[in-house]
């Protein structure tokens, strides 16, 4: 894969960290408490929301630039698990016309992950031709 194309792929990948971490730290309190109300042994702290979205920001910039990719990627896919368990539990919902939204973001940020742990592996070696 050409230098452009991970480029121009890993900033497409990172905008919706920018953009969501932006979200959450300007919306930490409805954040927070949407935290404690799945997480019950979560304290109701704005703080908490604020610093998950610095972390999607600081990680999702630094991955469109490529700065530290892997480390990146494997950060937003950790913030990942947080996000999917507390904004998308179509386990939870009584009605199939509100199970299937929440299903269908719930495999998106699964495929989002995936694409995340594929950054984070690396490039593989190489392997050398024999003579």
């Amino acid at each position: 894969m050409g230098m452009l194309t991970r480029s121009a792929a890993r900033a497409l990948l990172a905008a919706i960290f920018v953009y969501s971490g932006y979200g959450m730290f300007n919306n930490a309190e409805r954040y927070a408490q949407r935290a404690a109300a799945a997480l019950p042994m979560l304290p109701e702290e704005p703080m908490l929301a604020k610093v998950h979205g610095a972390a999607m920001v600081a990680a999702g910039t630094t991955l469109a630039l490529g700065i530290l990719p892997r480390l990146s990627a494997r950060i937003l896919a950790l913030t990942m698990i947080a996000n999917t368990y507390i904004g998308h539990p179509f386990w939870k919902a009584d009605k199939p016309e509100d199970r299937r939204p929440q299903l269908v973001h719930f495999l998106k940020n699964l495929g989002l992950v995936g694409g995340l742990l594929y950054i984070s592996a690396g490039q593989p070696k190489r392997a050398e031709r024999p003579d």
